[in-house]
């Protein structure tokens, strides 16, 4: 399968397994907050991490984007920026993210403004940054670049701010990093993991929070690279170019027959899985990240037939509706439960669902958030794509940026 490349009128090969891959890491960023939002109740940490480390799925993300953005958009870049060129990459991005991020930011705030006004109480975690001046970040995508001290509206969209300012530098980024032989292309890949590193030990410290959560402790000792609406654009910029050289190495077929293997993909699954159960280092579960990228990208044919399936395409396409919507779905049913269980009268917190409760009420919040996005996708995302994408069509005349 190929499809249009909007900056060059030809088309590129479709990557169709890496669709239902972003799918899945959406859905299982959708069970990291719907764990937190129930206080722990579908793993408890102390039996296993692999829930709470799930926040992982984000810098899949950002590797999955680099390499997506080096297969469809990397040729118009190798030689020169051009600002014709440059145009209508930022208004393609731009029509990919922004719409569906600006309707979720006003959905939030009218969440927290009906909600307040029916008296629900006030939870810090959630609004401790929410004000005018976040709403002006947000329009702006700057919400994540250390302008705040803690998450704020969409709290999921960090990651879009950040994605956001990758894009921006990624035609720049083309040239000198196509123009590197393998060596170079392997130390660019050491310097991603000891950005990851540097995370972990010198800015983790670093990260702030509100004196209003001064109960909220980030440590070092706990081997983290989760930063976010702090330093949150290292992270990303780790992933991106990591995403970016191995797009390099499945373009030039490295370890083709090694990679082109189902169960080899369900090994590294399992060991990405295993290495977040047992609480190791983040840096050694991401290592796994990439090498999954390229068992979806050579593709086998257990590993085709399963992805090219409808439902896992439909996720897929779901995926970014799926990430922003989840968000506001659930702070909307989190207030409902304030109104109805009125914990702030007795100062008591509604007690934990029993397991086999807490997997069903789970499993009812996705199919809603999965209908959601249905919608989302079908009337706002995709429309407005197509929309802003057929004026960038109409972009004239190159010149030299």
């Amino acid at each position: 399968m190929t499809e249009l490349n909007p900056l060059r009128g030809n088309r590129v090969a479709y990557l169709s397994n890496l669709t239902p891959m972003r799918g899945i890491a959406a859905l299982l960023t959708v069970i990291f907050h719907i764990d937190l939002f129930m206080g722990g109740a579908l793993v408890h940490p102390a039996a296993s991490s692999l829930l709470s480390r799930m926040y992982l799925m984000v810098d899949f993300f950002f590797i999955l984007s680099g390499f997506i953005m080096s297969h469809v958009y990397g040729n118009r870049f190798t030689n020169r920026v051009t600002r014709a060129d440059f145009k209508k990459f930022t208004i393609a991005r731009f029509s990919r993210v922004y719409p569906l991020h600006f309707v979720m930011l006003f959905t939030i705030m009218f969440i927290y403004f009906l909600f307040g006004k029916l008296g629900a109480p006030r939870n810090d975690i959630l609004e401790v940054d929410n004000n005018l001046y976040s709403v002006i970040t947000n329009l702006l995508l700057l919400h994540s670049m250390n302008f705040h001290n803690w998450f704020t509206w969409v709290h999921a969209s960090w990651s879009i701010s950040t994605e956001w300012w990758a894009y921006m530098i990624f035609p720049f980024l083309v040239a000198p990093l196509f123009k590197l032989k393998s060596r170079g292309r392997f130390m660019v890949c050491v310097l991603c993991f000891l950005g990851y590193f540097c995370i972990m030990f010198f800015i983790i410290p670093l990260v702030t929070v509100p004196k209003e959560l001064s109960f909220i402790t980030i440590n070092r000792s706990d081997w983290m690279i989760n930063v976010a609406y702090e330093y949150g654009f290292i992270r990303c910029l780790c992933g991106f170019i990591l995403g970016m050289m191995m797009h390099h190495a499945y373009r030039d077929g490295w370890g083709r027959k090694i990679f082109s293997s189902g169960r080899l993909m369900i090994l590294l699954v399992l060991a990405a899985f295993t290495s977040m159960h047992f609480h190791l280092p983040d840096i050694i579960t991401v290592l796994f990240f990439p090498l999954l990228l390229l068992c979806g990208a050579y593709g086998s044919e257990g590993i085709n037939r399963l992805f090219s399936t409808r439902p896992m395409q439909r996720l897929g396409d779901w995926s970014f509706s799926i990430y922003l919507v989840h968000q506001p779905i659930l702070i909307a049913i989190f207030y409902i439960i304030m109104l109805v269980t009125h914990p702030a009268a007795n100062g008591a917190q509604p007690a934990l669902p029993p397991l086999w409760m807490a997997w069903l009420i789970a499993v009812v919040l996705i199919a809603i958030i999965l209908v959601a996005s249905y919608f989302t996708y079908r009337f706002i995302e995709n429309p407005a794509r197509r929309w802003l994408n057929a004026k960038a069509a109409d972009v004239p005349a190159p010149s030299v940026v």
